[in-house]
């Protein structure tokens, strides 16, 4: 944090509220895994609901996309109450920045195009990110990574829990959503791709030793404010900065997770998608 603004001073009210808007844009992902007895289901990453001059996507890590080959149909959990449906995998025009394999360099970001039906049923529940106006954000106020408060939403695949019933052959899930708060140890540049690496104290409550499931969560600059009497609040703007896409192995008890950052983004993936239609 600032020089003014300690991480350990931000009230647990200032940062719910922040969790709380963030949230309006994360979705999971899961498939089934057809069994012999059941199906199985497994959460495999997270996403962020965007938008890019009326067309509508699920911005993820290209991996995620690729944990759904050989299914027919991809899950999608909008909130915290009963809101999860499937639609059909080949109803999705996948546009991706991939070497084939997950790395720490990647590249690994993926815009799921989304067919009209789903976009009604989305937008019930949840918003999707004006992508255009966070592009201008970004020129207008450029990242600042320097003792700033940062936030990486997505699903925890350590908090969540699936649950089967032969009987009455259905599968009951509960997935665990949030954002988890840090700063910027380091930023990177690397063929063309930018890095930012988030630091995680895995000693802290609420934790998890792995963040499995967060992969494709969006990675969210948040700007705070302290009046003279010291009171802390945010300012309810939204600057989406970029996709979580690997951790490290574990060190004295901290990871290292590592999200593509607004250069990959607002230059290389915002390419692709204009250069693909």
């Amino acid at each position: 944090m600032s020089s003014e603004i300690r991480s350990r001073d931000i009230p647990q009210a200032v940062l719910d509220e922040v969790i709380l808007s963030l949230k309006n844009y994360l979705v999971a992902l899961y498939v089934l895994l057809p069994e012999k007895l059941q199906p199985r289901l497994r959460l495999i990453g997270s996403g962020t609901l965007v938008e890019i001059e009326g067309t509508h996507y699920i911005l993820t890590a290209a991996h995620v996309w690729h944990a759904t080959r050989g299914v027919e149909q991809i899950g999608l959990v909008l909130t915290d109450q009963q809101s999860s449906f499937m639609m059909p995998r080949d109803s999705i025009c996948a546009k991706e920045l991939w070497n084939g394999e997950v790395s720490e360099w990647g590249p690994d970001i993926a815009l799921l195009k989304l067919a009209p039906p789903v976009i009604l049923t989305i937008t019930a529940r949840k918003s999707f990110l004006n992508l255009a106006r966070q592009k201008e954000a970004r020129t207008s106020c450029p990242p600042a990574t320097e003792n700033g408060l940062w936030a990486v939403t997505g699903m925890v695949g350590e908090f969540s829990e699936f649950q089967a019933h032969p009987e009455a052959r259905t599968i009951e899930g509960h997935v665990h959503g949030t954002a988890f708060f840090s700063s910027v140890q380091q930023v990177h540049q690397r063929d063309g791709y930018d890095y930012f690496d988030l630091g995680a104290n895995l000693q802290l409550p609420g934790v998890p030793s792995s963040f499995g499931g967060v992969s494709g969560g969006g990675l969210w600059e948040i700007k705070l404010s302290m009046t003279n009497s010291k009171e802390i609040s945010w300012d309810e703007k939204r600057y989406f900065r970029g996709v979580a896409f690997w951790q490290s192995e574990v060190s004295d008890g901290h990871r290292m997770i590592r999200c593509h950052g607004p250069k990959s983004i607002f230059e290389k993936a915002w390419e692709l998608c204009r250069g693909s239609g």
